[in-house]
């Protein structure tokens, strides 16, 4: 096999292995911040919320700081 074509296979690789552990972050992330929570999201909102557990990390998103006027628009 010609050496371009070794390196063109192995950066393949790289590049599922990375953003297959990108994928597995955001969900570990997504599930930690959404506990058991009831309603139905939008696919929006879930990816407004991965977005924010990655560009934020040091923000905290816990839904105990919710005001309770936030968790009666929500349904809870």
């Amino acid at each position: 096999m010609k050496k371009p074509a070794k390196v063109a296979i192995i950066s393949g690789i790289a590049v599922a292995i990375v953003i297959s552990a990108l994928a597995i972050t955001i969900h570990l992330r997504q599930s930690a911040i959404e506990g058991n929570e009831q309603r139905q999201e939008t696919a929006s909102e879930k990816i407004n919320e991965a977005i924010n557990a990655i560009t934020k990390p040091n923000e905290t998103n816990s839904e105990a700081n919710e005001s309770p006027q936030q968790r009666a628009s929500e349904g809870k």
